[in-house]
């Protein structure tokens, strides 16, 4: 307000020195009679309207008392160029304007686009640095995964598993859900499962809660994944049927990726332990009993006797052979003799305890050993397995048969040996199934169905 003042009373000043020096001769007037022009030009420019009257009627006032100075048509003419001298100055100034709108418009959406591509730019960087870490931990992780193949078991798989992840992956829990073989001789219902945390891992056979039996229907209707709100679980098929499942809990959704690279390593690793397994399962295990066949059972039989002498523990040797078996094949033929003796294998191991040994000798024999166990408690579970076998009815298609087994123990004292340190483990074990072998002979003579403790004497039981 103040500058506007100012630049009035100087357009005031002007105007009241051109009427100074003009009173005689008009000539002063004509050359500065457009300068009292600027000040209403300053007032549009600054678009102070109300200055701009002002100003305007000053002009207006100061060129009217010269219409009686000079009224001549080059007077009027005069004022005209003045007029349109104005107007022109306020187009240029206002086109001016304008062309100085569009400059800072043009200005801004190009500082705008340049701020848009720099944080575009900034993006993409730290996209790529993100994509740069995900890139070497999934190495990391392939890495890891290559290192795998050297498990050959899921105890040594989950191990390692553990170890190496717990720098690469942020996870609160893994697990492996193992399903049973249709042929495994486990609880109906039971899964075996691998748990892996912070402090370690461990196995153990259970039965599925029910959140896990929904999320593995899922997967077995679905054949993909499923995550929930606590943890991903990828199914691992064989032949169609879901023969495992792992499972991870606590990791992040931008962490998808690699959990998937690592499942997928996993599920292929997961089978090739499995049918591995399962080669050394019939390498080791008769089939149509299901105990160990010859050579595993005496490689397990010589760990024992090592064992037994180490901590001078006993160890009991129990054969046992089906009495007249070959003339029971005759008779009733070889496919009941073949289910008659899965059966007797079923209640031999019945009658057993997890950590003792069964194995098929030979065609109708079979051997037991039994660590930690003293001569007395052999006997009481040989006669237990006699007893069995004696009262059980072996329902074979349309028949129903009964057999009888002849039974020789012997019982290995380690603490009596000589000279441990020098012990012949194979063959001390190889002694123990003769001594056995002969015993049960003994009994077969003396009537069968009965059981026959080696002793120099052959003490009947």
């Amino acid at each position: 307000m103040r500058g506007s003042l100012l630049i009035l009373a100087a357009q005031l000043v002007l105007g009241f020195f051109i009427l100074c020096i003009s009173k005689e001769l008009v000539l002063p007037y004509y050359l500065l009679a457009p300068l009292m022009l600027l000040p209403s030009f300053y007032f549009y420019r600054d678009s102070a309207r109300k200055s701009l009257l002002v100003s305007l009627f000053v002009a207006v006032l100061f060129n009217l008392r010269f219409v009686f100075v000079d009224p001549h048509p080059r007077f009027f003419s005069f004022l005209l160029l003045q007029a349109l001298f104005f107007i022109v100055l306020c187009l240029y100034s206002r086109e001016l304007r304008e062309t100085i709108r569009q400059a800072d418009e043009k200005k801004n959406e190009v500082r705008k686009n340049l701020d848009n591509l720099q944080a575009k730019f900034q993006t993409r960087l730290t996209s790529l640095k993100h994509l740069e870490l995900q890139v070497s931990s999934l190495m990391n992780l392939f890495e890891i995964a290559r290192d795998f193949s050297e498990c050959m078991d899921f105890a040594t798989l989950t191990e390692f598993l553990l170890k190496k992840l717990r720098d690469e992956l942020s996870f609160e829990r893994m697990r492996i859900f193992l399903f049973p073989a249709p042929t495994d001789p486990v609880e109906p219902g039971t899964v075996k499962v691998y748990d892996m945390v912070a402090n370690g891992v461990t196995e153990t056979e259970r039965v599925l809660s029910d959140q896990e039996k929904t999320d593995f229907g899922r997967m077995r209707a679905e054949k993909n994944m499923v995550k929930n709100d606590s943890s991903w679980h990828f199914p691992i098929f064989e032949a169609a049927e879901l023969g495992a499942v792992f499972s991870i809990e606590g990791v992040k959704d931008e962490d998808l990726a690699r959990v998937e690279v690592l499942s997928a390593y996993l599920v292929l690793l997961i089978k090739k332990i499995k049918l591995y397994e399962t080669v050394r399962k019939l390498a080791i295990v008769d089939e149509l009993t299901q105990v160990f066949v010859r050579h595993h059972f005496s490689e397990r039989l010589e760990e024992e006797v090592e064992r037994s002498v180490r901590f001078r523990l006993p160890l009991a040797v129990l054969m046992l052979d089906i009495d007249h078996f070959k003339r029971y094949n005759d008779d009733f033929g070889h496919l009941v003799g073949d289910a008659t003796l899965k059966e007797v294998a079923d209640l031999l191991k019945k009658s057993l305890r997890r950590v003792d040994l069964v194995g098929r000798y030979g065609g109708e024999e079979f051997l037991v050993a039994m660590p930690e166990t003293k001569l007395e408690n052999a006997v009481e579970v040989a006669e237990r397995i006699r007893s069995s076998i004696a009262r059980h009815d072996f329902q074979v298609y349309n028949d129903k048969t009964r057999v009888t087994v002849s039974q020789g123990l012997v019982v290995f004292d380690a603490a009596k040996l000589a000279n441990p340190e020098r012990a012949d483990f194979s063959k001390i074990a190889a002694e123990l199934v003769h001594q056995a072998d002969e015993a049960m002979y003994q009994a077969k003579d003396e009537g069968r169905n009965r059981v026959c403790i080696y002793k120099e004497s052959k003490k009947t039981l």
